[in-house]
């Protein structure tokens, strides 16, 4: 299963940065030779992560593709600031213990429930303050914002004998509406950014601090990812 979410999340990012170039030139249209400069520039991020919600004493990472655009303004020859604007940004966890609907009536056709998949989609908008440690390597750090953008649980069940049923509840009025962490992101350059041809890849760590669960008078539930992948700089000269 890990294997084919590995080929999945690859061939997404291969074809992906083929539009790269384009989009970076798309910028340079509607920003002017502003987004081209080592100063104040572009970058088109992909990548994938691993996500798990703690709080549940069992479950299973999910992977997600995430996609984004960062804005790189450089204040120093070792700093730069990043804010970034993240509109894919998928998590949640797999294979939890059978949890209620909070509907009665729901939960009695809900028989011989095997699982429960839980699955948030929100948009990050994380700020960075990069360090450049050397050439090739830099140290991120700073706060992230999380904007909830839907929320579903998925009920793999077997109300009658061979017939498997899957059942999706919206779940978004119950979860919190804003979650807000912490951000640690190493990257490195691959192929250094001239000519719109950059290639930087990075891995990441964030850590929720929000309690997801509206009500809750038990354990909180937070979030963590790692994510990892590449970010394609745009610099004209």
């Amino acid at each position: 299963m890990i294997k084919r979410s590995l080929c999945a999340f690859f061939f997404f990012l291969i074809v992906s940065s083929v539009a790269v170039k384009g989009q970076a030139a798309l910028l340079v249209l509607i920003f002017g030779d502003r987004v081209a400069t080592e100063n104040f520039h572009f970058s088109i991020k992909l990548g994938g992560s691993y996500s798990i919600i703690h709080g549940y004493e069992e479950g299973d990472h999910r992977m997600n593709l995430n996609f984004g655009l960062a804005n790189n303004i450089r204040l120093t020859d070792k700093l730069t600031l990043i804010p970034e604007f993240m509109p894919l940004s998928p998590r949640g966890i797999k294979n939890v213990p059978v949890l209620t609907t909070g509907n009665p009536d729901l939960d009695d056709l809900l028989v011989q429930v095997e699982s429960t998949d839980r699955k948030l989609n929100y948009i990050d908008i994380p700020v960075l303050l990069k360090v450049k440690l050397s050439e090739r390597f830099s140290l991120s750090a700073g706060p992230q914002i999380s904007i909830l953008t839907g929320a579903t649980d998925t009920y793999k069940s077997v109300p009658i004998q061979d017939i498997h049923l899957t059942t999706e509840l919206d779940i978004k009025e119950s979860i919190a509406p804003v979650d807000a962490g912490a951000v640690i992101d190493l990257q490195y350059i691959l192929v250094q950014p001239k000519g719109g041809k950059g290639v930087n890849i990075f891995v990441r760590y964030y850590k929720g601090f929000v309690d997801l669960v509206k009500v809750n008078s038990g354990n909180p539930y937070t979030t963590s990812l790692i994510q990892f992948g590449a970010t394609f700089p745009f610099v004209k000269e």
